[in-house]
């Protein structure tokens, strides 16, 4: 669309006040976006598979406060099409942070804040959520977490409905995983008091209600903008940070903790599929269980393993 770039290198957003969006597939990304502007800047979907093809960044800024700040959309992390595994995530995003010719250059913290969108119905505990949010994780680090805000969407109003006491305890075990993992980092409410109607819904509404509600949606997205920025990151996110100090592509993969920790989440998955296909289970553990722990080196062990200085 117009009113997006795609972003091929964090070189050329320098100089910017970066916000990065994160979350699974239709948890809320590109409708917050669109509720930010006040209009249609990308495309949202209903349905189970994503419009978001790609990493592009909105061209024209937002006003947050005193500050004009571009949001960044992304992929959905362990989404249903296959570009949207976790390992295209990945190769994308250490792409993206790839130095280039700027490798002497001092790091500069490009993005100011992180957003991670939850539906939340969705539960904590699977094990896709899990592995998305140690990716993520491996991708910001543990520096700039009082940078980073879990956005839950799609709240229903009524408190004393079954889906919303159901949406509040999923709220609490959010709230516990992510006090425990990302500590200093906040979790946010999106749209639970208002509600959000779904755009067919929001069509029927005469003019005067439709206008009502955007406004609503607009300021409960520039509300969680507002309270992200006021602890706005002063340093480099981990990726940005080990791959302006680390070895080029493809190498990264195994030298950074994103890649390592990819890696880890594919051997896991070949692990298991061989074991439910292979007779010779012990000789299957034993090679997985060396993969995993060469994988699990420090990136220092693997840059003298393979002759790449720091």
């Amino acid at each position: 669309m117009e009113n997006v770039t795609e972003l091929k290198s964090i070189g050329s957003l320098r100089g910017k006040n970066v916000v990065l969006l994160f979350g699974k597939t239709r948890a809320g990304k590109s409708t917050f976006i669109n509720d930010t502007y006040r209009k249609k800047i990308v495309k949202s979907t209903t349905s189970i598979t994503s419009d978001t093809t790609e990493i592009s960044y909105v061209n024209e800024p937002i006003r947050v406060g005193d500050i004009d700040v571009l949001l960044v959309d992304t992929i959905g992390l362990g989404g249903s099409e296959e570009d949207h595994d976790r390992m295209s995530f990945t190769w994308m995003w250490l792409g993206i942070f790839h130095p280039g010719k700027d490798r002497k250059t001092a790091l500069e913290p490009i993005v100011k804040g992180i957003l991670y969108f939850i539906d939340i119905d969705d539960s904590a505990m699977s094990e896709d959520n899990i592995r998305n949010l140690e990716t993520f994780k491996a991708l910001v680090g543990e520096e700039v977490l009082e940078s980073v805000a879990f956005v839950t969407t799609k709240w229903f109003t009524n408190a004393e409905q079954n889906p919303r006491k159901r949406q509040e305890n999923n709220f609490v075990e959010w709230g516990k995983q992510i006090r425990r993992d990302f500590p200093g980092a906040s979790i946010l409410r999106l749209d639970d008091i208002t509600g959000r109607l779904d755009e067919n819904d929001l069509n029927e509404l005469s003019l005067a209600e439709h206008t009502k509600k955007e406004r609503e949606y607009h300021y409960n997205a520039m509300r969680v903008l507002r309270l992200l920025l006021t602890k706005a990151a002063t340093r480099p996110i981990l990726v940005q940070e080990e791959m302006r100090t680390g070895p080029f592509l493809p190498k990264a993969l195994i030298t950074t903790t994103l890649g390592r920790k990819t890696l880890l989440h594919l051997i896991e998955d070949l692990e298991q599929a061989a074991r439910a296909n292979s007779k010779k289970g012990s000789v299957t553990s034993y090679i997985f269980a060396k993969l995993k722990k060469w994988v699990g080196l420090r990136p220092s062990d693997h840059s003298r393993r393979m002759g790449v200085g720091f």
